[in-house]
């Protein structure tokens, strides 16, 4: 067997091990979605849809009813017109048996494009062997879900992430598919134009963060491809392909037009205040965005991209690429991505939500690994422009001619990375007493397959879930002229799934949103 094949068996193999891995990783995901229940806002975003469902039984109604309904937000309350769609069709208005619909859709959805996005830019910018790309892709990807800051915000509430994880995933979905528009014929290049101008007005229509972001993405791009094609400076970029750019583009500005030119966006200021202001916004921008890079890079996530060291730097010196510009590059790409937090810091000040950190969390992800493989393929160039000689070269070559020699290597080679990876986590958790019983131990900080796994085993999951669908029973079971209604509290709140609860307050908002739900005046706990 030639030195070629030898090689493309070993990424192959390792590709292999890392899927078999990641797909054992998740299954706990799966299954502590099945016990996940409706939370707060899905409450009152479901409570007109839920009501044409249990007088109709009519999908056609409910979507019309949330239609309707989307409009009415728009002119009373906020822009976000595609997300506020999807808000009140959350799947427990069906019955709360069906809401573990909902985290199958986000896990699944997350993890599919950003694997898919990860592979497409490896692959078709940076000409990397398929395999290696999809294990990066992977490693990425199980990364930023294992240490997701509020994984009940990203994946397991319907509401939260069905606002930002859910459209996030679809602009890396999006990117992946503009990625591909370079290579691709005029035929194919109209198709994927089709479904990539409809996906970036639906996304213009969701949250800010997401939207302004795509927004600038899509304009550089569209920016770089008429430059290119005017300027002849790149023959892959033919003016089907600049149109293509373009439409994308204005399609996006266009919902984010639409969506922030909402009546209800101004009504909703006014309730929560003026805006923050220039200055400060662009203070609290450029803060959190620091803040947030140190957050994600924790002992584990350190690990994992010291590991990857010796996979980038191969990655950037076979790219052929001239990486001149590493400081530029690393400021330009850090300004793009504290634009996310710029539209909740100028309409709100510091208080922005979890679920909006998870997605910013996520991007981070990408701007560390595209940061890296940027330095160091500057430092290959470098030193081999100036025909210098230096240690790293003698690392890389000598890491894969092992890894090369035999699959033995590669396994230990993983094993080492990944007990590092455990270690790592392991140091980060923290131990203490629960708020349910004094004296019982508690984790927290666990990563997230190890938090579901801990919370189906000790029977956690399947406490909350019996004591909610009981709640649920009770609470649709009680007549009109049963106003004023009391439910037990919750004794378990398993951490990967568990978001809020309402409380023993009668006016508690929490409370106030089931109460809607449920056609009560008031609900609270015992």
């Amino acid at each position: 067997m030639n030195k070629t094949s030898t090689k493309k068996l070993t990424t192959k193999n390792i590709f292999f091990i890392i899927l078999i891995c990641f797909l054992l990783s998740v299954i706990p995901l799966y299954v502590i979605g099945m016990y996940a229940h409706p939370s707060v806002d899905d409450y009152y975003y479901g409570t007109e849809t839920v009501q044409v469902w249990n007088e109709t039984h009519s999908i056609a109604s409910v979507i019309k009813c949330s239609f309707d309904e989307m409009i009415n937000t728009y002119n009373i309350w906020q822009g976000n017109f595609s997300a506020i769609f999807l808000m009140r069709l959350q799947p427990g208005i069906f019955g709360e048996q069906y809401y573990f619909i909902a985290p199958l859709i986000l896990l699944s959805v997350y993890m599919g494009f950003s694997i898919f996005f990860f592979y497409t830019a490896l692959k078709k910018i940076f000409k990397v062997d398929g395999y290696l790309a999809a294990t990066v892709g992977i490693c990425l990807t199980f990364v930023s879900m294992q240490l997701c800051a509020t994984p009940s915000d990203s994946f397991y509430w319907f509401n939260g992430a069905i606002y930002y994880t859910f459209f996030y995933s679809l602009m890396l979905f999006l990117f992946a598919l503009l990625i591909r528009i370079r290579t691709t014929k005029t035929a194919v290049t109209i198709i994927l134009t089709a479904i990539s101008a409809a996906l970036a007005f639906l996304i213009g229509g969701s949250n800010y963060t997401t939207a302004l972001f795509m927004c600038i993405i899509l304009a550089l791009t569209a920016g770089a491809a008429i430059y290119s094609v005017m300027m002849k400076k790149n023959k892959v970029i033919r003016p089907h392909h600049m149109a293509a750019y373009i439409i994308v583009a204005l399609a996006a500005m266009a919902g984010l037009f639409i969506s922030m030119s909402a009546p209800g966006n101004s009504l909703r200021q006014d309730s929560v205040g003026g805006s923050t202001g220039i200055v400060k916004t662009f203070v609290y921008t450029f803060a959190f965005g620091g803040y947030s890079i140190a957050k994600v890079l924790n002992a584990p996530c350190l690990i994992f991209f010291v590991c990857m060291v010796p996979v980038f730097y191969r990655i950037a010196k076979r790219s052929g690429f001239t990486y001149r510009y590493p400081l530029l590059v690393a400021i330009f790409t850090f300004g793009l991505y504290c634009s996310m937090g710029t539209p909740v810091f100028y309409a709100q000040g510091l208080r922005m939500p979890y679920r909006m950190m998870n997605i910013i969390f996520f991007a981070a992800h990408i701007l560390i690994a595209f940061n890296l493989i940027y330095f160091l393929g500057w430092i290959g160039n470098k030193t081999k422009t100036e025909k210098k000689h230096i240690f790293l070269d003698d690392i890389v070559n000598n890491f894969y001619e092992k890894i090369k020699a035999s699959r033995k290597n590669a396994i230990l080679a993983l094993a080492i990375s990944l007990c590092a990876f455990v270690i790592a986590c392991i140091g980060c958790i923290e131990v203490g007493e629960t708020e349910y019983k004094s004296g019982d131990a508690g984790f927290s900080n666990l990563p997230l397959s190890a938090a579901a796994t801990l919370s189906l085993l000790n029977g956690d999951a399947k406490t909350y879930d019996a004591e909610l669908t009981a709640r649920d029973a009770y609470l649709a079971g009680t007549s009109d002229d049963e106003q004023f209604v009391t439910v037990p509290a919750l004794s378990k709140r398993p951490a990967p799934i568990f978001h809020s609860d309402i409380t023993d307050d009668p006016g508690d908002w929490h409370n106030a949103h089931l109460a809607m739900y449920y056609r009560k005046e008031c609900i609270w706990t015992e």
